[in-house]
């Protein structure tokens, strides 16, 4: 190499610039890796802290659930299906009925033989109740709300109970009367309005019916 006059052997200009140059390279590093390292969500990722996570694929990441993923979820509320089997209903909360007037159906048929047992779904207060519209009927109280069994033909045991305690028979009392035997069940959680019970039904009674049917209209039923 030929160099000029005055100047620095290049072996010196290089060691002269060797610290900068290394600085440089060690900046642009540092910056390049707080750009690329991802922030992977707890439990679906590698690694901790400020340094490099992994993504991994979604079929090996691990499936959290979140309050919309809990509320399609029934709480099992009812601790054992209301009415003893053989059983049937549909979802016919909300139907229109004309009995006494035109309102809505606040609760759900449960169709079943005559004398069929009806238990308390839950611990709590049982509760005679006796309407035109409802005939015979039982009320239980529970920590989280109450629901009302209509149209019995008989009662059961009454005052403190236990899920599973039968608490009456179905029956077809009441606007029912000369129409099909069933147990008209509601619930009221928190003791307010009637809320539509059809999916903690299912929970309860393993699973019967699997999905909701259209309403049938009818003019005798509560």
């Amino acid at each position: 190499m030929i160099e000029a006059s005055g100047s620095a052997p290049a072996g010196t200009r290089w060691s002269r610039r060797g610290p900068v140059r290394t600085a440089g390279l060690a900046f642009v590093c540092f910056i390049t890796a707080l750009a690329v390292a991802p922030t992977a969500e707890a439990g679906n990722g590698i690694g901790n802290g400020r340094f490099l996570r992994l993504k991994l694929p979604p079929e090996d990441q691990i499936a959290r659930e979140g309050p919309a993923a809990a509320q399609e979820r029934p709480a099992r509320l009812l601790e054992v299906c209301p009415v003893d089997r053989p059983n049937h209903y549909i979802d016919d909360f909300g139907a229109p009925r004309w009995g006494g007037g035109f309102h809505r159906h606040q609760g759900i048929d449960i169709m079943s033989p005559r004398g069929t047992p009806i238990r308390a779904p839950f611990d709590g207060t049982a509760k005679e109740s006796a309407s035109w519209a409802g005939g015979l009927g039982v009320y239980v109280y529970g920590e989280r709300g109450f629901v009302f069994n209509a149209h019995l033909i008989r009662l059961g045991k009454l005052g403190k109970v236990r899920a599973g305690d039968v608490i009456g028979y179905v029956g077809n009392s009441g606007d029912a009367r000369g129409g099909s035997t069933h147990d008209h069940f509601e619930w009221h959680p928190s003791g307010g309005r009637a809320v539509d019970p059809f999916r903690l039904l299912n929970a309860a009674c393993q699973g019967i019916p699997s999905r909701p049917n259209p309403p049938r209209r009818s003019t005798t039923f509560i």
